[in-house]
């Protein structure tokens, strides 16, 4: 998924029609800046609502995010990211009695019946082959050591396009873009 920041070329094709070709080939290379200007601090301004909607601490969502520049021959900025479910590894998950506690989308979640440590109590200790991973039985009753991941149900290219994320996004364009393509016509046309 992505969210992308265009300028509407076709509406301005009446305005660079009378321009001579070089000065029409320097609007669109302005416009392609100001694209990339605005696009960059919607990038930054993006990431703090999306760590806050998720529950993903440190750069995991700054890594997870990434831009497509405007450039002459396209005048659009795209923030697109992908993934899938999130392992709670990520969310400082800590095992409670009978099961594991951790924060996706910053709200304290039990899963019954989850681990992070092996061994029999009171001598369970990290596993380095789990990796820090949360684990659950999936063999109905006893122990068959059959396990499975457990996820979080974040997915981060779904909270991109919704919630905080998203009015961000839309705030910041709606602010920012008309100035800048403003300055750039401006450049141009002076």
């Amino acid at each position: 998924m992505r969210l992308l920041v265009t300028f509407d070329a076709a509406a301005l094709q009446r305005e660079i029609a009378g321009l001579e070709a070089a000065e029409a080939g320097r609007l669109r290379t302005r416009l392609a800046g100001a694209l990339n200007e605005v696009g960059a601090e919607i990038h930054k301004a993006v990431l703090p609502p999306l760590r806050l909607q998720t529950g993903l601490k440190g750069a995991t969502v700054a890594r997870s995010v990434h831009d497509i520049g405007a450039g002459g021959d396209r005048l659009a900025y795209s923030l697109t990211t992908r993934g899938g479910d999130i392992s709670l590894k990520y969310f400082s998950p800590r095992e409670a009695q009978g099961g594991v506690i951790a924060r996706p989308r910053g709200v304290r979640t039990y899963v019954q019946g989850a681990f992070l440590k092996s061994g029999r109590s009171p001598n369970r200790s990290y596993a380095e082959r789990l990796h820090g991973q949360v684990f659950r039985n999936v063999a109905r009753g006893k122990w068959r050591g059959r396990i499975a991941r457990v996820k979080s149900g974040v997915f981060i290219p779904r909270e991109l396009v919704q919630g905080a994320a998203r009015a961000t996004f839309e705030r910041m364009v709606a602010r920012e873009l008309p100035p800048a393509v403003g300055r750039a016509l401006t450049l141009v046309t002076a």
